[in-house]
């Protein structure tokens, strides 16, 4: 079975930046965030011996989600600079790596993820998806797992059902009930994750709990149904229009070597330098790419 593997580029980066103390050059340009990112990336390539692989990132332009909600993730900070300064760096070696990456204004990079999942999952793919984001697990399915790069953990349907008490595809329920704080979404006063599942086996979705609003009322009389109903509209998942996608295009290609190790040389990275010489042995074994 052929299995694409999918990665959450910009929560990569963020992870990479914060994770790890702060590196640079000798010129003093900033480094942490493209180490972090690469060794994520080498470490993939190497344990998976991936066929096909893409990557996906946010834009920096307002998404569909902060169009309706302007207080949408409001109370994240602002990119550092010497973040920002690093992420046209991450771009242009995952290129070089032969690694196909998306990006779509107006989408988050798990509307992307999903969208491609989907996708694959239609044509007999397999997915494995990186991200430490709890959205991408209503994603979850027979032939869907996902990867907490924090913790490594590897979700399927029996690890979410332990985790929140309810299966993947019901995640968003649960989330609106209960709030996502990481992305300012209020839920419903009085409901913590306990009685959030319980209303969830009561009325089997938030869709069927709106139907049933007057019911649910008499149990939560704090409940605003505006507000519910936008927090499962921002929670669900969007589909990208328009986004095409082709199987050759998700390959995994060769990489240039030569380029990535001019890269390496300049960003003064000499165990990447080292790794890529792991991978070009590899690639020349004919057991990558």
């Amino acid at each position: 079975m052929k299995v694409l593997h999918l990665l959450d580029g910009s929560a990569f980066l963020y992870r990479s930046f914060f994770a790890l103390p702060p590196l640079s050059t000798r010129s003093g340009f900033p480094t942490g965030a493209i180490y972090g990112f690469m060794r994520a990336i080498f470490s993939i390539l190497k344990t998976e011996k991936p066929s096909y692989f893409a990557i996906a990132f946010d834009l920096p332009a307002p998404t569909k989600r902060e169009e309706v909600y302007r207080e949408y993730k409001a109370k994240r900070p602002s990119m550092p600079d010497p973040l920002k300064v690093q992420i046209p760096v991450i771009k242009e070696l995952v290129d070089l790596l032969g690694i196909k990456r998306y990006e779509v204004e107006g989408y988050e990079a798990d509307d992307i993820i999903a969208t491609i999942s989907w996708w694959a999952l239609e044509r007999g793919f397999s997915v494995k998806v990186y991200s430490p984001d709890k959205d991408i697990l209503s994603l979850v399915c027979e032939r869907l797992v996902v990867v907490n790069p924090i913790s490594g953990e590897v979700f399927d349907r029996k690890k979410v059902l332990e985790k929140f008490g309810v299966p993947p595809e019901k995640l968003p329920d649960y989330l609106a009930l209960v709030g996502d704080k990481v992305d300012n979404i209020e839920g419903v006063k009085g409901i913590g994750p306990k009685t959030a599942i319980k209303v969830l086996e009561a009325y089997g979705s938030v869709e069927n709990l709106l139907r049933n609003w007057q019911d649910f009322l008499r149990a939560f009389p704090q409940a605003n149904r505006e507000s519910l109903e936008l927090a499962l509209s921002l929670l669900k998942l969007q589909k990208v229009e328009g986004l095409s996608l082709k199987e050759e295009e998700l390959r995994l290609k060769s990489p240039n070597f030569n380029a990535l190790r001019k890269r390496f040389e300049e960003l003064e990275m000499k165990s990447l330098i080292k790794e890529l010489d792991s991978l070009s042995k590899a690639s020349a074994q004919k057991s990558l790419f």
